[in-house]
């Protein structure tokens, strides 16, 4: 019995661990970022005769604090200039793990004073 009750300790402390492994390992912060710009748009030829397009965006995103961070965005789809959108970012890797498109009602007044000033 005290072999059974091992094992499932054992178990569940696996568990335990590979969750907060991974919990923290692709952990996000989101930020609110308004795109300003036109994209810089990046071609790459790969190896099998497809063109890659990246769209490129540098600009200043807000925790929802407001907490201000340059960020560089790059998607494979194009953003709409003018749009709000929530980026759940990678800090590890710095990438977007995942956007939303969301509209002004949706964010803090005060972030959006902010993001709709020039840079």
């Amino acid at each position: 019995m005290k072999w059974f009750l091992g094992m499932i300790a054992a178990i569940l402390i696996m568990f335990a661990g590979g969750y907060f492994f991974f919990s923290s390992y692709y952990s996000t912060e989101d930020y609110y970022v308004k795109i300003k710009t036109d994209p810089e748009v990046v071609k790459e030829k790969a190896s099998d005769g497809y063109t890659d397009i990246t769209y490129n965006y540098d600009v200043t995103g807000y925790d929802k604090t407001g907490k201000p961070k340059k960020l560089r965005l790059s998607s494979l789809d194009k953003m709409k200039k003018g749009q709000y959108y929530i980026i759940h970012w990678e800090n590890r890797r710095e990438i977007i793990s995942s956007k939303e498109h969301i509209s002004e009602k949706e964010i803090n007044q005060d972030i959006v004073k902010k993001l709709n000033t020039r840079e």
